[in-house]
C-alpha cells in the first residue's frame, strides 16, 4: 500500500464572528425595553449617539409604577390605547379573574415539605391566610405572631421556610424582598445585584449613570442587571390564574384593519436614536460605531417585523378565535418561509411580547408542536390540546372528576391520538392535581 501526502491550497468563504456581528446577533434576542436599556448604556459611552426616550415611558418611574401595579390574577392586559380594537364580548372567560382559592390551594399543596415541624402548621396556615392575590403578605409578621400566640422569632423562621415556595417571590413583604427571593432562586443575587435592589428608589429617578455608580458596575453590566430585573414578576401570585398575562409593555402590536391583520413595533418602548456627526469628546472610530449601531438596530427591527408577519399570517385563526384554532408551527417552518436561519427565528421569538385585541401574549405562544391525528386527519397543536384539557377539567363534576383515562378517551374520540400517560404529563405541566385530589368531598 502506498501512502501519498499532497499539499495544496483552496479558497473558502466563512463569516468572521466579529464583536459587532456578535452584538448585532444579540440585538435579535432583546425585547424593545431591553434594547432601550442597552442603547442607553451605549449612548452614555458614545457622544455621537443621542437617545430621545419614548413618549409613553420616559423614565424608570413609569416602569416602576407599572411594576407595582401588576394586574390581578388572571386579568387580561390588552394592547395600549392607540386606537386598536377592544376585546370582544365573548372573551369573558379569558378576561375573568381566577378565584383566590387557586393561590391558597397551590401553596397548601407545598406546605407538607416546606414546613416539616407539625407544631408550626397553625402558624404557617396563618401566613397562607394572610396572602394577597398578588402573592405578597397582607399582614405583618408581628400581627400574625400575636394572632397565633407565637414569638416573633418563631414566626420569622416559619416565614423563611414558606418563602421557599414556588413560584419564587411568594410571601414577600415588599417589592425589594419579592425581587430578592426571585434573584436568589435564579442564582442572580450577587453583591452588585443586591446593591441594585437596595437602590430601587434611585432607579425610579431614571438616572442610570448614578445608579451604575451606586452599584459600582459598568453601564453594560447595569443594562444586563436591568434586563434580568424586568424579567421578574413583582406579583407572583397573579401567575397562578388560568391565563396569566405579562405586565411589561408589549414589543409588537397586532390589530385588525381593513379585514386583515397588521403588526407593528410598539414605538412607545423604543427610543429615537439621533446621530451626531460632530460631538465633544467624539472620534472617527466612535462615529463609525454609532453609524453601525443605527444600521444594526434598523436591521433588527426589520427582521423582527418580517418574522412576526409570517407567524401571524399562519396563525390568523388563533388571533380571531383563540387557542382552539392554534395550528402546529415550528421555527424551522418559519425559517423556510422567510429565508432566515432557524436560530434567528428562535432568537427573535424567545423574549418578545405581542399585544393582540384579545390579550398580550408571549411570541412563543404562537408556536406549538404537533400531535398526530387519527387516519388522514391534520395534526393538532399541543398548546390547543392543553387549552382544551384545562377547560375540560374546569367544567368537570367535582364530585366525580375526570380521570386521565377519561380525558384520553375524550381526545381519542375527537381524533387526537393521546395516551393516558401523555395526559398525566400534560396535566402535571398545567399544575393540575390528579382526579383523587380534585374530588370534592
Amino acid at each position: 500500500m502506498e501512502t501519498r501526502l499532497e499539499l495544496g491550497a483552496r479558497q473558502t468563504r466563512a463569516l468572521a464572528m466579529t464583536s459587532q456581528l456578535r452584538q448585532a446577533i444579540g440585538f435579535l434576542r432583546l425585547g424593545n425595553q431591553q434594547l432601550s436599556d442597552h442603547l442607553a448604556a451605549l449612548a452614555h459611552a458614545n457622544p455621537h449617539l443621542a437617545l430621545t426616550p419614548s413618549p409613553r415611558i420616559t423614565t424608570a418611574q413609569n416602569w416602576l409604577d407599572q411594576f407595582l401595579a401588576a394586574p390581578p390574577a388572571g386579568a387580561t392586559r390588552v394592547a395600549p390605547p392607540t386606537g386598536g380594537d377592544s376585546a370582544a364580548p365573548g372573551d369573558a372567560v379569558e378576561q375573568a379573574a381566577a378565584p383566590e382559592r387557586g393561590l391558597v390551594e397551590h401553596v397548601m399543596a407545598q406546605l407538607g415539605y416546606l414546613v416539616r415541624d407539625h407544631a408550626d402548621r397553625p402558624l404557617a396556615e396563618a401566613f397562607v391566610e394572610a396572602l394577597e392575590p398578588s402573592g405578597w403578605l397582607g399582614s405583618t409578621v408581628d400581627q400574625i405572631a400575636i394572632r397565633c400566640g407565637s414569638s416573633v422569632d418563631r414566626a420569622e423562621r416559619v416565614l423563611a421556610q414558606l418563602q421557599q415556595a414556588e413560584p419564587a417571590g411568594l410571601f414577600a413583604r415588599s417589592l425589594r424582598e419579592c425581587l430578592r427571593l426571585q434573584a436568589l432562586d435564579q442564582g442572580l443575587l450577587s453583591a452588585d445585584f443586591a446593591r441594585l435592589l437596595d437602590n430601587l428608589p434611585l432607579l425610579a429617578q431614571g438616572d442610570l449613570a448614578a445608579l451604575a455608580a451606586r452599584c459600582a458596575v459598568a453601564p453594560e453590566r447595569l443594562a444586563d442587571m436591568l434586563r434580568a430585573l424586568r424579567a421578574m414578576n413583582p406579583k407572583p401570585g397573579a401567575s397562578l390564574g388560568d391565563a396569566p398575562q405579562p405586565i411589561t409593555e408589549p414589543d409588537l402590536i397586532v390589530r385588525r384593519e381593513g379585514g386583515r391583520w397588521t403588526v407593528e413595533l410598539n414605538r412607545s418602548t423604543l427610543p429615537a436614536i439621533e446621530l451626531r456627526d460632530s460631538a465633544e469628546g467624539g472620534s472617527d472610530d466612535l462615529l463609525r460605531d454609532a453609524r453601525w449601531l443605527l444600521r444594526a438596530v434598523a436591521r433588527r427591527n426589520a427582521t423582527t417585523l418580517r418574522i412576526a408577519r409570517e407567524v401571524l399570517r399562519r396563525q390568523e385563526g388563533f388571533l380571531a378565535l383563540g387557542p382552539a384554532q392554534l395550528l402546529p408551527l415550528t421555527t424551522t417552518e418559519v425559517a423556510d418561509s422567510t429565508g432566515f436561519h432557524p436560530s434567528t427565528i428562535s432568537r427573535v421569538t424567545t423574549g418578545l411580547l405581542v399585544a393582540t385585541p384579545r390579550a398580550t401574549l408571549h411570541f412563543r405562544d404562537f408556536f406549538s408542536a404537533a400531535l398526530p391525528a387519527r387516519g388522514q386527519g391534520a395534526p393538532v397543536a399541543t398548546q390547543r390540546v392543553l387549552h382544551e384539557m384545562r377547560a375540560l377539567i374546569a367544567a368537570e363534576d367535582r364530585a366525580n372528576p375526570l380521570s386521565d383515562d377519561d380525558i384520553a378517551r375524550h381526545f381519542q374520540a375527537a381524533g387526537v391520538m393521546l395516551a393516558r400517560r401523555t395526559v398525566a404529563k400534560y396535566r402535571a405541566a398545567l399544575g393540575i392535581a390528579g382526579s383523587a385530589a380534585r374530588r370534592k368531598r
